[in-house]
């Protein structure tokens, strides 16, 4: 069948199989109703001839034994629990096994978050087998489940929207990937788009607002709710940090099944993510997202419109309200919304224009922080605020501004509620599904704009003192750059307490990087870690006094006082340090700029040697970029790898492809990053030290994830070179180099570092 064919049929829907609902839910027992599990027989399974024992290559290590019985205590005792777990600890074996023992022990569902899609994938296909190994004959009952949020599933209802308009209404660039796109529908079992690359996502997907779940009218074939269906039934549930945090904030809990054992992995990046999850915006940019879901612009001159006003519109012309007495009702009450739109549209753009006044203190800088305090409106570029000065700023302009907004945006909701009614009093018998799909999105439209009004006056305010505001210019394709206003929280402790701590019987954080200095102290107090809260280290198996060597660097600028010059002669290093390390390297940067600036000096320099370069964002993805380094090693080629944020952590380079990382700054925050500036004033407000109780722990638990990229295995062996001087002209230095297992050696000059290089064991010759 052509393609064409595929689309003009509508049965095509039928490729998906359906699914039946049910809504029965499982009863989560209360802790006093629950069994307990013995961590002694749990940590059994990872001693020498338990279950996991007798794998081959086994190695017994203490600390993995140590984390796995005190997990175990603590769903017992209904405790929640911060552990440091050391790279090579084997932490989610360590954490699995308890949680494999007390879902099956009490048939009840325990929920196993992590920050990236690369650790689940890893729990899924291989750690989560081993576990529920330890189950024996009874694992065959055990059921687990992946559930991600809703945007990485294939939406029916998009896909059917985006076919609607025809085959030969599509760009020629849609048509050529549709033999793959067709072929990729009839074999996927969960519409899980991370496995397709074609196709924007956007396009086949539905973001959570967009979902009108049971009166959508392929419902029973959803690959989101079969996926929640399978983990409301599962024992073992894998989401990550965002779907937990959206769940535990939703009064009605319809993601993920009820649960009272939680595990945060890689919990470092909690904070993080529950900022952003949080944070409130207001743009052009943000108001086009629920507009799309209105009507989308045509892609070509050829192709159809999509969103909800399309498919009612078809409908009207053919469909099931072609003879309907509502015909005339509807189409004018949709006569009404491109005109509302367009208004609110004006409306938007008109205050955005007045906010941009927001910037003009400080012109040479893309982000400016502003609140209001006595009824006065300041502005914040390096900590100190000052008024805006009328006629530049006027309150009552801007709040005149608002006022007509609110005023469009809320003519607009009446017109959507009505358009919702009309067609919920016109629903022919036996229609329900289809037309209730359509009312939903109508209703559900307007509850996005009633949100979106909300987070403008929110943002608009700046008034709550635990919200961080400012304004800023994005975008990087070309085009004159846009803006958005934003607001933030400065803590998410107490928010995390609430919705996490306070309910859950037992929640685990779990990291290789918990700790600054020798406690827990920091985080604890960043995530709200207080109360029924314990703490442990599980060290790491590795010996990095003989697999590990550090060396750094005390004769380049500071990087910090003069950047240009440092970039330049650290450039000078490169060819002759990887010449000596046979490559082999992954150099870390803090910020894009810098990486560019010196991958722009040092490429003639490698090349020259016979080294090739990647550098982050050039065109390959992280991903290819990492498995090209891997397999460097095996074809003698010479690879060296520039890498900036992400590559500071959940980079594994195991064995000879990897010997040498290089630091190339102490990993501070960037200058002029607003949360960074807000929380630090709060912190100095507070009574305490900017620099010593934020900015200072911050780098230093950075500055371990990047040093632990090296040593990933008991046979790694290599060299990491800081070239930052500060890490030994500055007193806080001591802090980072006592935050790693290796001992810091100084070196003085670029010869001294080629023959230190030649004396580890590591790189003779």
């Amino acid at each position: 069948m052509t393609p064409a064919a595929f689309i003009d049929n509508p049965a095509w829907v039928e490729i998906f199989p359906e699914f039946k609902d049910s809504a029965l839910k499982r009863h989560l027992p209360s802790h006093e109703d629950s069994s307990p599990i013995s961590p002694e027989k749990a940590s059994s399974h990872l001693k020498p001839g338990g279950t996991l024992g007798n794998f081959p290559g086994y190695e017994e290590r203490p600390g993995q034994v140590d984390m796995l019985r005190t997990i175990a205590e603590a769903f017992n005792a209904r405790e929640h629990l911060m552990i440091e777990a050391g790279t090579g600890v084997g932490k989610s074996l360590a954490y699995l096994i308890p949680s494999v023992l007390w879902a099956a022990t009490n048939d009840t569902p325990v929920v196993i978050s992590t920050a990236t899609r690369n650790l689940q994938s890893q729990l899924i296909g291989s750690d989560i087998p081993r576990a529920v190994s330890v189950l024996g004959d009874d694992a065959v009952n055990f059921k687990v489940a992946l559930l991600k949020g809703r945007s990485n599933y294939l939406c029916i209802r998009a896909v059917a929207d985006f076919f609607a308009p025809g085959y030969w209404t599509m760009t020629p660039e849609e048509q050529a990937q549709m033999p793959r796109f067709i072929e990729w529908l009839k074999t996927t079992e969960d519409g899980d788009l991370d496995f397709y690359d074609g196709l924007p996502r956007s396009l086949i997907s539905c973001p959570g607002d967009e979902c009108s779940a049971r009166r959508c009218p392929y419902y029973s074939r959803c690959f989101v709710f079969r996926a929640r269906k399978a983990a409301s039934k599962a024992h073992l549930v894998v989401a990550n940090h965002a779907l937990v945090l959206a769940e535990a904030a939703n009064a009605t809990g319809s993601i993920l099944p009820s649960y009272g054992r939680l595990v945060l992995d890689e919990a470092h990046n909690l904070e993080s993510i529950a900022t952003e999850y949080l944070s409130q915006e207001f743009s052009e940019d943000a108001l086009l997202r629920i507009f799309n879901r209105l009507v989308r612009k045509q892609r070509s001159k050829r192709s159809g419109s999509s969103g909800a006003l399309a498919s009612l519109e078809r409908q009207m012309q053919k469909g099931i309200l072609a003879g309907s007495p509502a015909r005339d009702s509807i189409m004018r009450i949709m006569g009404g919304i491109p005109g509302a739109t367009v208004r609110v549209f004006n409306a938007v753009r008109k205050l955005v224009q007045y906010s941009e006044r927001l910037m003009r203190p400080s012109k040479s800088v893309d982000v400016v922080r502003f609140k209001v305090a006595d009824g006065k409106r300041k502005y914040s570029v390096r900590g100190l605020y000052k008024d805006y000065d009328e006629p530049e700023w006027s309150e009552d302009e801007f709040f005149a501004l608002e006022s007509r907004l609110e005023n469009e945006l809320a003519h607009t909701v009446k017109i959507l509620h009505e358009l919702r009614d009309a067609i919920d009093n016109s629903v022919p018998e036996g229609e329900l599904n289809y037309l209730g799909d359509l009312s939903a999105q109508f209703s559900s439209i307007a509850e996005s704009l009633v949100g979106f009004a909300n987070e403008a006056h929110f943002i608009f305010s700046a008034a709550n003192g635990d919200y961080a505001y400012w304004i800023e210019r994005f975008g990087h394709d070309g085009r004159k750059r846009a803006l958005r206003l934003v607001a933030a929280p400065l803590s998410v402790a107490d928010e995390l307490h609430k919705i996490l701590y306070d309910v859950k019987d037992s929640v685990i954080l779990s990291s290789a990087t918990l700790r600054v200095g020798n406690d827990f102290k920091y985080m604890a107090k960043r995530l709200g870690c207080f109360e029924r809260f314990r703490a442990m280290t599980a060290d790491s198996p590795f010996d990095y006094l003989r697999q590990s060597s550090v060396l750094a660097l005390d004769w380049l600028p500071d990087p910090s006082n003069d950047a240009d010059a440092y970039m330049r002669q650290l450039s000078g290093i490169f060819a002759d340090l990887f010449d000596a390390t046979r490559s082999r390297a992954l150099v870390l940067f803090t910020s894009y700029d810098m990486m560019n600036a010196v991958a722009e000096y040092s490429r003639p320099l490698l090349e020259e040697v016979g080294i090739e370069l990647l550098v982050q964002g050039a065109g390959m993805s992280r991903e290819a970029m990492t498995h090209r380094l891997s397999e460097a090693s095996k074809d003698s080629s010479r690879v060296v790898l520039f890498g900036a944020q992400s590559f500071w952590e959940g980079v594994d380079v195991v064995g000879d492809a990897l010997s040498c990382v290089v630091i190339t700054r102490l990993p501070f925050a960037q200058v002029g990053d607003p949360m960074v500036e807000a929380r630090s004033e709060k912190i100095t407000h507070d009574g305490g030290s900017a620099f010593r109780d934020y900015a200072l722990p911050e780098a230093v638990i950075k500055f371990r994830q990047g040093f632990g990229r090296l040593i990933r295995s008991k046979r790694d062996s290599g060299v990491v070179v800081v070239t930052d001087p500060r890490i030994v002209t500055k007193n806080y230095g001591s802090i980072f180099r006592r935050s790693i297992p290796s001992a810091v050696h100084t070196v003085t000059d670029k010869e001294s570092l080629i023959s230190r290089i030649f004396e580890l064991p590591h790189f003779c010759r």
